[in-house]
């Protein structure tokens, strides 16, 4: 399949995501699209010293990524006009990918009514965006991808877990070349991303050490790791002759499930599971088909609620 031809149809694809998205969000006017249109509504003029301490009080963080967006957006588009256009792009990269790595057509239908893909686009909004980047810059190469990554992370710092776990192959890859005595441009490359992380670690320690701390001892502990273990062990099942890639890349996951509780990381792990499930037979196997299922049940018990009551959360607390 020509590349152009693949985009188009991710393009095509996505496209429900838009018009759905410009339906739904007049509904979605509470949980947390009540601070969300908030901050959006009043930082448009502000100066930025100003408008980065609303973007803190408003929304109880300092990461700078969706703060700068929507200082930069906000002035000249409606909010539920612009981010029905990153829900497209957000959607349209999903597709992206399904259709690179041959994911049966089948199981395209599901993604619109997806749980998670549905809290990301009518509540989790700072991680959608940050999940954007992220996907934007798994599709570049070079600078680009790095720009990428390094504003996905300052848009959201959780989304490091999936920053790692995506480079877990190049790691093992790369540590195999040196026990060979090899250091190839790849090692670079890593190095230079390995730095940039250090440094955007450090830009957001206090943030970092102030979750962890409001977090650890409320929701972690053993209990937690459930969620965040079963889709690691589908992830290695899945993962055929690259089991011990699967194992590292969920490990950050499991390991955060324990600290900070399993709510703010198990979307990842299912996320990862899915990278390799719908690698497997095209995605038509056993485990990929119900969780599918189960989730756009729940998608639609999302949907409704927001149309409801104006939050997808509503009907369940």
């Amino acid at each position: 399949m020509k590349v152009s031809s693949i985009k188009l149809q991710a393009f095509l694809w996505a496209l429900p995501f838009f018009f759905g998205s410009l339906l739904v969000f007049p509904y979605a006017l509470l949980g947390d699209q009540e601070f969300y249109r908030h901050f959006y509504a009043g930082v448009a003029g502000l100066p930025v010293s100003e408008a980065f301490q609303f973007y803190r009080d408003s929304l109880g963080t300092s990461e700078p990524g969706y703060f700068l967006f929507s200082y930069v957006v906000a002035p000249f588009f409606d909010k539920d006009l612009i981010f029905s256009i990153v829900n497209f792009f957000f959607g349209y990269h999903i597709f992206l990918w399904m259709l690179r790595n041959n994911v049966s057509r089948i199981l395209f239908p599901a993604v619109y009514l997806n749980f998670y893909v549905l809290v990301l686009a009518f509540s989790a909004e700072r991680l959608k965006l940050s999940l954007l980047f992220f996907l934007m810059g798994s599709a570049q190469a070079g600078f680009f991808r790095y720009f990428f990554y390094a504003f996905s992370v300052l848009t959201h710092v959780q989304t490091l877990m999936l920053l790692v776990a995506a480079q877990v192959r190049k790691i093992l890859f790369i540590m195999n070349r040196l026990l060979l005595g090899r250091i190839e441009k790849g090692f670079l490359s890593l190095s230079f991303l390995m730095v940039g992380i250090v440094l955007v670690l450090i830009v957001l320690r206090e943030h970092i050490e102030s979750k962890i701390s409001f977090y650890a001892g409320a929701w972690g502990g053993v209990d937690s790791i459930l969620k965040p273990v079963i889709f690691t062990v589908l992830s290695i099942c899945y993962a055929r002759s690259r089991r011990v890639e699967a194992l590292l890349a969920s490990l950050p996951m499991v390991l955060a499930a324990y600290f900070i509780g399993a709510e703010r990381v198990v979307i990842f792990s299912y996320f990862v599971f899915m990278y390799y499930g719908l690698q497997s037979r095209r995605g038509m196997n056993v485990s990929v088909v119900l969780t599918l299922l189960y989730f756009i049940y729940k998608g639609v018990e999302f949907l409704t609620a927001v149309v409801l009551y104006g939050d997808g959360f509503a009907s369940v607390q």
